[in-house]
C-alpha cells in the first residue's frame, strides 16, 4: 500500500478529497432547496399555455445557502484561514408546471386544405378544495461569479488553490472567479 501512495501528493489528493465531498453536500442542499411532490392526482383545468414563471421566491436566501456552503467548503483549503464568498447570480428560480396538450385537426373535403388547433391546459393537483398546479421542474438560478476573500489568499499557492476548488464547486470558469486576500492589497 505504501508502494502505491509514493508518487501522489498527500496535499492536493486531501483537497481534492474535500471538494469532492464539499460537492456533494453543495448538490444534496440544492436538491433539497428545490424539492416539491404533488398532494395528490392530477385533473385538468381551463386551457391555459404552458409556461415558465419565476414566482416571487427569496433568491436571497439560496444565494446565501450556497455562499455558505462554498464557504464551507473553501475553508478547508490549507492556509486559507478565514474564507467569505459573495456570489453573483443571473436570473431567478423558474418554475416549470405540467400541461396537457391536446391538438386537433380538421381537412376539408377534397383534403387540400387542412386547420390545426392546439389546446394546453394546466395540470392542477387537489388537496380538499384548493387546486395548484403541478410542478415537474425548478430551476435555480445560474451563477455567473464568485469573489472569495481569505485571510490566507496572499499567499500565491493558497490562492491559486482556492481559485481552482471554487471553479470545481460552482462550475465557473477561472475569469469568473476572484480571490483576494483580506484586508486589501495582493
Amino acid at each position: 500500500m505504501k508502494g502505491i501512495l509514493d508518487g501522489l501528493d498527500v496535499r492536493r489528493l486531501r483537497t481534492w478529497l474535500i471538494l469532492g465531498i464539499a460537492a456533494a453536500a453543495i448538490l444534496l442542499i440544492v436538491t433539497t432547496f428545490f424539492s416539491a411532490t404533488p398532494t395528490s392526482a392530477p385533473v385538468a383545468s381551463a386551457s391555459q399555455s404552458p409556461h415558465v414563471t419565476a414566482p416571487g421566491q427569496d433568491i436571497m436566501d439560496y444565494e446565501q445557502l450556497l455562499a455558505s456552503s462554498v464557504q464551507s467548503a473553501l475553508s478547508a483549503v490549507a492556509g486559507a484561514g478565514q474564507v467569505r464568498v459573495s456570489l453573483s447570480l443571473q436570473g431567478g428560480p423558474g418554475y416549470l408546471y405540467a400541461f396537457n396538450q391536446t391538438t386537433r385537426r380538421q381537412t376539408t373535403g377534397s383534403g387540400a386544405s387542412q386547420s390545426v388547433d392546439t389546446t394546453n391546459q394546466t395540470t392542477l393537483a387537489t388537496a380538499g378544495s384548493a387546486q395548484t398546479p403541478v410542478l415537474t421542474q425548478e430551476m435555480a438560478p445560474k451563477v455567473v461569479g464568485a469573489l472569495v476573500v481569505a485571510s490566507g489568499a496572499s499567499n500565491p499557492v493558497v490562492r491559486e488553490e482556492l481559485s481552482q476548488a471554487a471553479q470545481a464547486l460552482l462550475g465557473l470558469p477561472a475569469y469568473a472567479i476572484e480571490v483576494l486576500p483580506a484586508g486589501g492589497g495582493r
